[in-house]
C-alpha cells in the first residue's frame, strides 16, 4: 500500500504529535508499505529526501517562537508530490496549513483520507495569556476551526476511548477509532541494578537519591508549576527532573529560585531518543501532571522501562494509571493532592517493584506493532469503502 502522512510535526520529535507520525511512518516502512510524509522543511532546504524507509517531501515554512511553524503557500508542492507519489491513501495528523490544501487536492482525484486527532484546545489556551473569562470563547472557536476540516472526513483515529469520548461530545461527525500511539516496548525496557547505576553516573545523578522525573515540553498546560510547588514540600532527599524544553521553563526555574529548591531540581533539556530509555530507567517515579492528555506517549515509555506512575485523575491519563496497581492519582492542579501522593509514594518503597511490573505489563498492550496491525487494517477499510 501506498500511504501518505501529512501535518506541521516531524522532524522535531518534540512533542506527541511528531512523535507519534515518525514512529508510524518507520512503522509502516518496516512492514513493507511505501511511505511519503509531507512534512515542514526544518533546514531551508525544501523538497525530496529519504529519511531511512520514508521518503519526506519537505514544504517551505517560516519557523516562529515557541514550537510553531507556518508553511508558505503549500499548495504547489503539494500537488508535485500527489503527481510524484499518487498515494492509496493520506493519512491528516492535523487541520492546519499543509493537511487543509492536501485534502482538497486528495478529494478531487478521488484518494481516500482520513485523520488523527492528537488537538484539544487546552494545548493552546493553556498557554496563551487570556483572560479566563476568554478561554471557553476561544476553545469554541479552536474547535470550529478543526471540525472545518475533520467533519469532511470519512473517519478519524484518537489514541484512546477518552479522546474518542471528547470528540463525540463535541459532536464530531465522523466514526471514531480509538488506536494506541503506540511505543517500542523492546527499546523502552527495565534494566537491571548495575545498568541503572552506569546510567546514572553518565546523566550525572546521584546514586544513592530517591529521582522523580518528567519527560515532555515544558509548557502550561503540563502542569508543571504544580509539580514543582509540590515537590518543594517534599522533606525527603530526593531530586526532580524535568527533561525537555518549551516556552514555561523561565517561569519554572525562577519558581524554583523563590522556593529555595533551585539545586534539587535538574534541567537537562530535551533528551536524544538514543539517551531517553536509560534516563527514565535509572530513574525511580514518573510523575505527569499535564491537565489535557489525549494518551501520553512519555507516560507509556516510563511505564515500558518498569517505573510507578504518579499522574493527574484528568483526560486518558487514568486509562493508564491505575492506583495502587502501577501508581498513584492527584486531583489536577492541586498541589496538596499532588503533595501526598509523592509523599505518599516515598514511604511505600515496598511497593515500587510490583508498580513498576504492572506498568510494564500494561505498556506491552501498546506495542507498536499491534498499533501497526490496527492501522493498516483501518486503512484496508477506508479505502475499500472509498472504492
Amino acid at each position: 500500500m501506498k500511504i501518505m502522512l501529512a501535518g506541521q510535526a516531524y522532524y522535531k520529535e518534540d512533542n506527541g504529535q511528531a512523535v507519534f507520525t515518525v514512529r508510524l511512518a518507520r512503522g509502516l516502512a518496516a512492514a513493507g508499505h511505501r511511505v511519503l510524509v509531507l512534512a515542514p522543511c526544518d533546514d531551508g532546504n525544501p523538497g525530496l529526501v529519504r529519511d531511512d524507509a520514508v521518503e519526506v517531501w519537505k514544504i517551505n515554512t517560516l519557523a516562529l517562537p515557541h514550537n510553531v511553524n507556518i508553511s508558505m503557500l503549500p499548495g504547489r508542492e503539494i500537488t508535485k508530490a500527489l503527481s510524484y507519489f499518487v498515494p492509496d491513501i493520506i493519512h491528516l495528523q492535523d487541520h492546519y496549513f499543509i493537511c487543509r490544501p492536501l485534502y482538497n487536492r486528495a478529494r478531487k482525484k478521488g484518494v481516500p483520507v482520513v485523520g488523527s486527532n492528537h488537538f484539544l484546545p487546552d494545548n493552546v489556551t493553556a498557554n496563551l495569556p487570556l483572560p479566563d473569562i476568554f478561554k471557553p470563547i476561544m476553545n469554541r472557536l479552536l474547535w470550529f476551526h478543526m471540525f472545518r476540516l475533520y467533519n469532511r472526513l470519512p473517519a478519524v483515529f484518537t489514541p484512546t476511548a477518552t479522546a474518542a469520548s471528547i470528540l463525540k461530545k463535541q459532536h464530531l461527525r465522523p466514526p471514531v477509532t480509538p488506536i494506541s500511539c503506540g511505543i517500542d516496548s523492546k527499546r523502552f525496557h527495565p534494566t537491571s541494578r548495575d545498568d541503572q547505576r552506569a546510567a546514572r553516573d553518565y546523566f550525572s545523578l546521584p546514586p544513592d537519591k530517591t529521582i522523580f522525573i518528567y519527560v515532555g515540553r515544558l509548557d502550561r498546560e503540563k502542569g508543571l508549576d504544580t509539580m514543582v510547588r509540590a515537590f518543594a514540600r517534599l522533606c525527603r532527599d530526593c531530586l526532580l527532573i524535568l527533561a525537555g524544553k518549551g516556552s514555561f521553563q523561565s517561569f519554572l526555574k525562577d519558581l524554583c529560585e523563590k522556593l529555595g529548591i533551585a539545586n534539587r531540581i535538574h534541567y537537562p533539556g530535551f533528551i536524544p531518543e538514543k539517551d531517553l530509555p536509560g534516563l527514565l530507567a535509572c530513574c525511580d517515579c514518573f510523575v505527569m501532571a499535564g491537565f489535557a492528555e489525549l494518551q501520553s506517549i512519555a507516560t507509556l515509555e516510563a511505564m515500558a522501562c518498569g517505573l510507578p506512575i504518579i499522574a493527574a485523575d484528568a483526560r486518558a491519563l487514568p486509562e493508564l494509571v491505575k492506583p495502587e496497581k502501577n501508581g498513584l492519582l492527584f486531583r489536577p492542579g492541586n498541589v496538596d493532592s499532588l503533595h501526598r501522593a509523592m509523599d505518599q509514594f516515598l514511604r511505600r518503597r515496598s511497593a515500587w517493584k510490583k508498580w513498576g511490573q504492572a506498568s510494564r505489563a500494561g505498556a506491552e498492550e501498546h506495542a507498536m506493532e499491534k498499533s501497526i496491525r490496527q492501522f493498516l487494517a483501518w486503512y484496508e477499510m477506508a479505502v475499500s469503502r472509498n472504492g
